[in-house]
């Protein structure tokens, strides 16, 4: 009888060590992805699935414009099988990388998105969002070859989802009463120019009153009814603002980071750009 427990017990000490060493070596197979911002962290996770670890380099949370590249965050570069950012302008502290890196497997995820212009927000546009995943799938195939009909799958799934989102946009911003769109933000570039809107960005200097006063003449001639903010900011200035014109404060967000509680309630691209699409038709109306 002792003989036999000691047996059983040799064979699940195998077995738990065959299935460590199992799981060890899927996580060392996966393709270890580094994204620069959360819109490129998103996309690659949903091309990617369960074929990729991806990390966001920006924490939740934070503003994207001000991160500034670290020693650690270049060592573990030096060991990802693929790092994508935006581009455009997004991230200053690219070349620093690609120079000191020489071997780093890149992508620059607006490759061969036409008139870029000077606003990096590529995402906030559907069709140049689609543009972006494509790239990363394209990537993806390239690097992992076995894996490339999972990623054109996972591709043409969520190039769907853009095709539908483009379209809602364009039904629901075709009847709008404004096409002034009035933000603290000027990251709207890309969208406005989708979907035929005109962007007015506040001036965030509170201490600038030629500033104010112009955005409040303009609100007025114009008969703008909302002006969009960021909900993460400040708000000081926007309720001034509305205080001297009576126009409706609405939140418009540029998906450049969420925040962990956003992420961890289920919010990603897709939602929150639905959102963005409720605060529109109620501010433009």
């Amino acid at each position: 009888m002792k003989k036999i427990i000691i047996a059983i017990f040799i064979l699940s000490f195998l077995i738990s060590c065959s299935n460590a060493s199992k799981s060890n070596t899927d996580s060392i197979d996966k393709i270890q992805v580094y994204a620069s911002i959360y819109p490129i962290y998103d996309f690659a996770k949903k091309i990617g699935g369960d074929k990729i670890d991806v990390y966001n380099m920006t924490e939740t949370g934070a503003e994207p414009h001000d991160f500034e590249i670290t020693s650690k965050d270049m060592a573990n570069l030096s060991k990802a099988s693929l790092f994508i950012y935006n581009g455009g302008g997004m991230e200053h502290w690219v070349d620093t990388v690609k120079d000191s890196i020489k071997e780093l497997n890149s992508l620059e995820t607006s490759f061969n998105i036409d008139d870029k212009g000077s606003d990096p927000h590529f995402w906030l546009s559907p069709i140049k969002a689609k543009k972006q995943m494509e790239n990363i799938k394209n990537s993806l195939s390239e690097i992992d070859t076995n894996n490339a009909e999972y990623y054109d799958s996972n591709y043409n799934f969520y190039a769907e989802k853009l095709d539908n989102l483009d379209k809602n946009f364009r039904e629901y911003l075709s009847n709008i009463s404004n096409t002034n769109l009035v933000v603290t933000h000027a990251a709207f570039g890309h969208f406005c120019k989708e979907y035929s809107l005109n962007q007015v960005a506040v001036a965030r200097d509170e201490a600038d009153p030629k500033a104010m006063s112009d955005t409040i003449t303009f609100i007025k001639d114009n008969n703008v009814k909302a002006i969009f903010y960021e909900d993460f900011s400040s708000s000081k200035l926007v309720d001034s603002i509305a205080r001297e014109t009576g126009i409706k404060i609405l939140t418009l967000n540029p998906i450049e980071s969420l925040s962990e509680e956003a992420i961890n309630s289920g919010k990603d691209y897709f939602s929150v750009m639905e959102e963005n699409l409720i605060s529109l038709t109620n501010g433009l109306n």
